[in-house]
């Protein structure tokens, strides 16, 4: 079984600045993510709120996304450096 994976505007803009080796691997993890997006290659976010969203990691870069509006699909909100993935997602152990 397949999941819909939809990619949202601003992590299609932030896929389209990746440089080749990470756009290619990027690539192939959404394709991994079609199959088994909760697996071994993603972790679900602790956050404060009650938001839903995992992650997958690649090297630098982050892919976070959230279970879409039907079982079968997913939607990804980001793909960017680590240092900038998480900005807007309050995490328990987060301190300014």
């Amino acid at each position: 079984m397949r999941f819909r994976v939809e990619i949202d505007p601003e992590a299609k803009e932030q896929r389209a600045k990746l440089p080749p080796g990470p756009k290619r691997r990027v690539k192939e993890l959404l394709r991994e993510l079609e199959e088994h997006p909760y697996g071994p290659i993603s972790r679900r976010l602790t956050l404060v709120s009650d938001d839903v969203v995992y992650r997958v990691r690649e090297d630098g870069y982050r892919i976070l996304f959230r279970p879409g509006s039907n079982r079968r699909e997913i939607r990804v909100l980001r793909i960017a450096l680590r240092a900038v993935a998480y900005k807007g997602f309050e995490h328990p152990g987060y301190r300014d």
